[in-house]
């Protein structure tokens, strides 16, 4: 089958130049693999829900709780108010319910097994759970299971080791971005879409920690943010916000596919991106993973190498090539990595799906900070107390160091994370009939420990758990630390490796912003768009951006 395919790629660039072709097989293999994803997805075989809802004994299942939805008007209460209806219904009929949403039936638990289904991974499957969260179900047979592993792979080898020289790289970006907004903020006298401006920062700063700071101009900016936001909504961030894609998700689900792998990850991703790829790939040999040879091949196997080299380095034979299939992976692997939805434990895109990601809770931080302002102070302080100097625009310089002692933002951060709201947050799937809890679940279930009950558990964050407190912090852990109490990250095997560079791309957003202004959320509110998925919908609302220390106008 390989050799066949890499036959018929051979016979279609015949007669062109191998560096042409070289490019243009990449190309064209990640479009027939995205293709072959699509189709898959359009006529993959139903999901096993029936059948174990006609073999397992009715007494044996778990409770099947109905919340309406209006005929007309789908925002009903599941998708306006989903704390209070699911935190209800398990209350009243749990510790495990069953809800229809989406088309889906869902098991949602409480907190009293919120530790054995994400840690069980012989009974509940992270892979599987995911790829239906996102709408990736063809990914787990077309990559035969490795797709999620191969991912995790890269980030812990290829991002966790390079954290400090990945701080040196991207916190220009993150400073000029800063003067930016502001400026921006100064010279209309109006509120900023931070959204958008964190967006297109850490786009670029992606780009730069993937394929190098040579390759970041204002196109592969442009396809690098409408890639991510073509992955974003592929994989249903924004489903729970349309009507039509509440009521009918499988009509929605193709038409979003055909429409956005036509037009943004052919037409764009595939034409930009996948070219600086291949050219990274291409352009040198390298020593495999798995090699214990001492010397070096043609490169410089350093701290500072791009992660595609790295990644490349998974998939190099033993003469220091890489395939044709092996690039189309890795293309593949770039597009997809990380996890949408979900800073946490979503691992499918690590450079789109981050990107947006990491922009939407970036925002949570800010707007929090901006309301409450008894700990804007204290944030403002330690700035002071832990840069390395002031540079002659009045930013702090920040070392990754020195963001690992920003303790006072670290609680601020953990907290946010903590009561902002995450709901259904963690997936997991039934890889056989599981117990728990007295009932049976059937093979095959979407399951989906209840987030906010975790976070706001009497019994681990005592009476006071419902109150925002940074404080309680102060004294550790972190908010890059994984706990069974603390999900923002997951928890488990699969807790999200890219944790530790999602957290300190925040604290220099927001240390940044606040070494040169003061925010302020406009009335002191913002509006919460999405309940249901808080983590990857930010806040709305009017951020005010108030310049420190403003020169006089001399005009």
């Amino acid at each position: 089958m390989l050799n066949a395919f890499d036959t018929v790629l051979t016979l279609t660039f015949h007669g062109t130049s191998p560096a042409s072709r070289s490019v243009q097989e990449v190309a064209v293999g990640v479009l027939i693999l995205f293709v072959a994803g699509f189709c898959l997805l359009t006529i993959a075989r139903p999901r096993k829900r029936s059948k174990p809802l006609g073999h397992t004994p009715a007494h044996l299942l778990p409770p099947i709780i109905d919340i309406p939805l209006p005929k007309y008007d789908k925002a009903s209460e599941i998708f306006s108010s989903p704390q209070k209806a699911y935190e209800s219904a398990l209350k009243n009929r749990g510790p495990v319910i069953g809800v229809w949403r989406k088309g889906r039936l869902e098991y949602i638990v409480n907190e009293e097994y919120t530790k054995e289904v994400l840690s069980n991974d012989q009974d509940f499957s992270f892979e599987r759970g995911t790829a239906s969260a996102l709408n990736l179900e063809f990914i787990i047979p077309l990559s035969k299971g490795k797709f999620f592993k191969d991912i995790h792979m890269m980030v812990t080898g290829g991002i966790i080791p390079r954290m400090e020289k990945i701080v040196d790289q991207i916190f220009p970006t993150f400073k000029h971005q800063a003067h930016g907004i502001v400026k921006d903020s100064q010279l209309s006298g109006n509120d900023v879409n931070l959204f958008a401006h964190l967006h297109r920062c850490i786009a670029e700063a992606m780009l730069i920690t993937i394929v190098g700071e040579k390759y970041v101009s204002d196109r592969t900016l442009q396809v690098t943010e409408e890639t991510a936001h073509a992955i974003a909504t592929m994989t249903g961030i924004y489903q729970n916000l349309l009507p039509f894609a509440r009521t009918f998700p499988k009509t929605w689900k193709v038409i979003t596919w055909a429409r956005l792998v036509v037009k943004v990850i052919i037409f764009q991703y595939c034409h930009v991106i996948v070219p600086i790829i291949w050219r990274e790939i291409c352009g040198h040999k390298y020593r495999p993973l798995n090699s214990r040879v001492s010397e070096y091949i043609d490169e410089e196997e350093r701290h500072d190498e791009p992660l595609v080299h790295y990644v490349a380095r998974m998939y190099t034979d033993s003469q220091g090539h890489v395939s044709i299939l092996s690039a189309m992976w890795v293309s593949t692997l770039v597009l997809a990595i990380s996890k949408p939805r979900r800073l946490t434990q979503k691992l499918a895109s690590f450079i789109f799906a981050s990107v947006h990601q990491t922009a939407a809770v970036a925002v949570w931080v800010v707007f929090e900070l901006s309301i409450q302002k008894e700990y804007l102070a204290s944030v403002q302080e330690e700035l002071s107390a832990i840069a390395d100097g002031i540079d002659s625009g009045g930013v702090h310089k920040l070392t990754y160091d020195a963001l690992r002692r920003s303790t006072v933002l670290d609680s601020f951060i953990r907290e946010v994370l903590r009561t902002k709201g995450d709901t259904l947050s963690a997936a997991r799937e039934t890889v056989r009939d599981v117990s728990l809890a007295g009932y049976t679940i059937p093979e095959g279930s979407f399951v989906s420990p209840m987030a906010t009950l975790t976070h706001r558990s009497r019994t681990l964050y005592s009476e006071k758990a419902a109150e925002f407190d940074p404080n309680r912090w102060l004294e550790g852990p972190a908010s890059s630390t994984i706990d069974p109490g603390y999900l923002p990250f997951g928890f488990g095997r699969w807790a999200c490796p890219g944790h530790i560079l999602a957290v300190t791309e925040i604290k220099m957003i927001v240390l940044t912003l606040l070494a040169i202004s003061v925010p302020e959320v406009e009335g002191g509110e913002y509006i919460v768009v999405d309940p249901m998925n808080v983590t990857s919908v930010p806040p709305v609302g009017r951020l005010l951006l108030h310049p420190l220390n403003p020169k006089p106008n001399n005009n």
